[in-house]
């Protein structure tokens, strides 16, 4: 436990050392990402879009015929709950590869490679931002409007960014070790965008066990954050149960991630 502790501490000492090149490095990523394209970054925001519009039509007008859901039109209940998955496969299929991507950082240079998931986590991060403006007009706009509840909207952000960035330590050091990490996780992530309650409500749900596993995943408090704020109107604390849970598993995830992390950083510039 005090390994784990001392782990964590000493990768957010780097990481906050190290903010500014950080920083400077989640551009990098980004622009290097798009680069060779005419339209560069905007690449970004198309793939959510035509997303949305698929499962808008599909669902909403093939399967529920426009009928509204909980007195909000469907494409914005849509919209409230799919922004953060957006963010969360960037990263899992993205930042879990970050070391790998970046091994001339590792083998080739001193560079303090626990900023790496955390400038790969960022230039997702950036681009989820800039879709979440996107929606918050589309909201504006479509004359449901907005209301007090969205200034937990930061503390949501927060979870999000969060929790992925203790995944892409976890993950991208798994990935080093073995590309088979890597595939698993491609495969996980599709199982995990059916079993958190993005396309369905948690409402729908009768079997009270099932509905308690489902809400043991720590993205579905997440998904579920941003529908409270941006439909329901529920503020975080009145859920004070799962947002305790919340910060409980990402407490101990990142104390694990961390100790993983160090443990094998030594071998990474071996290995690669």
């Amino acid at each position: 436990m005090i390994t784990a502790i001392k782990s964590l501490i000493e990768i957010i000492h780097t990481n906050i050392v190290n903010f500014r090149q950080t920083i400077a490095m989640s551009f990098i990523a980004l622009k290097k990402r798009y680069s060779g394209t005419s339209f560069g970054t905007i690449w970004a925001l198309v793939k959510p879009i035509v997303f949305i519009g698929v499962y808008w039509f599909g669902i909403q007008v093939g399967i529920r015929g426009g009928r509204k859901l909980d007195e909000a039109p469907f494409l914005l209940w849509l919209i409230a709950g799919i922004i953060p998955w957006f963010f969360i496969s960037d990263v899992l299929s993205g930042s879990a590869r970050c070391i790998v991507q970046n091994r001339h950082l590792v083998t080739k240079s001193v560079f303090p490679i626990a900023t790496i998931p955390t400038f790969s986590n960022l230039h997702f991060f950036w681009v989820h931002c800039t879709i979440l403006t996107l929606s918050i007009l589309t909201f504006i706009f479509s004359g449901f409007g907005l209301s007090i509840y969205m200034l937990q909207l930061p503390y949501y952000m927060l979870c999000l960014f969060l929790l992925m960035w203790v995944f892409a330590i976890f993950f991208s050091a798994l990935v080093v070790v073995s590309r088979d990490f890597d595939h698993l996780l491609r495969s996980v992530t599709q199982m995990l965008f059916w079993l958190t309650p993005i396309l369905w409500s948690l409402d729908n749900l009768q079997n009270k066990t099932v509905k308690f596993v489902i809400k043991l995943n720590p993205l579905s408090y997440i998904v579920s954050g941003y529908r409270d704020t941006f439909i329901y109107k529920t503020w975080f604390y009145h859920h004070y149960k799962w947002t305790a849970y919340f910060w409980a598993f990402l407490i101990v995830f990142s104390l694990l991630s961390a100790y993983l992390f160090k443990r094998l950083e030594k071998e990474f510039a071996d290995i690669l």
